[in-house]
């Protein structure tokens, strides 16, 4: 079901998929195989959610890919070319594969307020919690405690004072 106020683009690609009020799809975004997004959600051009679950007013960045198995909570921004893997064995053979029970379970959950920086991939399992953020082209290969910062070396800091948050961003270590 698309909301009467969101708004799709006509070169957008949308089907069996929950768009909520005023949300936007962009020109090339493919939108498929029961994905909802929220109320005031953002997709921008050439991001592929076949099958993830938004809140509300989630920014979801160009080239990001996401499948089935994601619980992303309201108020997340994922930036440019973000990927999010559900599948911890990937093969070709897809003997004993089960969409439905991918469906049920999350595999990756994103917590409220979370921001995940350009090119990172966030690996399966992983829990992220409420205002963490993740640095720009991690690896997130566990999960992220509510308010702290994964950084691209693989730690995990609490989001510290102004004063630390921007040494760091200078520093170009975050």
């Amino acid at each position: 079901m698309i909301h009467p106020t969101a708004f799709v683009h006509p070169k957008a690609h949308v089907e069996d998929s929950t768009i909520g009020p005023r949300s936007k799809v962009w020109q090339f975004a493919s939108v498929i195989r029961g994905t909802v997004l929220g109320a005031d959600c953002n997709v921008a051009s050439g991001a592929t959610l076949d099958g993830p679950v938004f809140g509300d007013r989630c920014i979801i960045s160009q080239g990001v890919a996401m499948g089935p198995g994601f619980r992303i909570f309201s108020d997340v921004f994922i930036g440019p070319n973000v990927t999010i893997c559900n599948d911890r064995w990937p093969r070709v053979s897809k003997d004993g594969f089960d969409i439905e029970a991918l469906r049920a379970e999350y595999t990756v959950i994103v917590g409220h307020g979370v921001s995940i920086g350009a090119n990172a991939v966030v690996l399966p399992g992983v829990v992220i919690g409420t205002g963490a953020m993740i640095a720009a082209g991690a690896v997130v290969n566990r999960s992220v405690p509510a308010g702290h910062l994964f950084r691209r070396d693989g730690r995990i800091e609490m989001i510290g004072s102004q004063h630390n948050t921007k040494r760091m961003w200078r520093a170009g270590e975050c």
